[in-house]
């Protein structure tokens, strides 16, 4: 026996192929060897809502789908000081700011002020793309009509969330897992 067949007996040549392909694959992959894309599922900014019914305190989360994406830019304003009326409050409202920072992987604050608005404005820029990402949305906790569960009522103007048009409900019980809201994707500038 050879040395050619020697080799080829234990390193058959569909086998050394595959596996050739397969390191130029993880190697030529940026989302596996860098940063993850704009735009993406991994760069998706997330708007998580939390309340108890022992706590006067509603928290907000800020983060990406990805554990690991970090944001260059968050900032978020809030509105307080009016009566919540079953829909999203008409201007003027008056705005002061939360949050204004950059390099951060995720942001969290908590609000005893009951209704709220939020103005989110998230960035993501990685490797020559970037993704805004935004979302405008009004929160009250309470007992909407005809119900006896304390629940998070949420509306929102901004097309492209995951929250559906109109006043949306959840059971102060079923957070945070039901808390979670995407914001929308409006492209590379706000």
């Amino acid at each position: 026996m050879n040395r050619r067949e020697a080799f080829q007996r234990y390193l058959p040549g569909p086998f050394v192929v595959t596996a050739v392909l397969l390191v130029l694959l993880i190697v030529l992959t940026p989302v596996l060897t860098g940063p993850p894309a704009a735009g993406t599922i991994f760069t998706q900014a997330t708007l998580l809502v939390d309340h108890t019914a022992s706590s006067n305190f509603t928290t907000f989360y800020l983060r990406a789908l990805g554990a690991t994406v970090r944001y260059t830019h968050i900032s978020v304003w809030a509105a307080t000081g009016f009566p919540w009326t079953g829909g999203f409050p008409s201007p003027p409202l008056n705005w002061s700011r939360v949050t204004d920072q950059s390099d951060l992987v995720s942001f969290q604050f908590n609000s005893t002020a009951n209704p709220i608005v939020l103005n989110i404005t998230m960035l993501y820029a990685s490797g020559g793309g970037q993704a805004y990402y935004e979302g405008t949305f009004a929160f009250y906790v309470g007992v909407p009509a005809g119900s006896s569960t304390l629940s998070l009522l949420s509306v929102t103007t901004t097309s492209g969330t995951s929250l559906s048009s109109g006043v949306n409900s959840v059971p102060v019980s079923d957070l945070p897992q039901d808390g979670e809201i995407l914001l929308a994707n409006v492209g590379s500038s706000p």
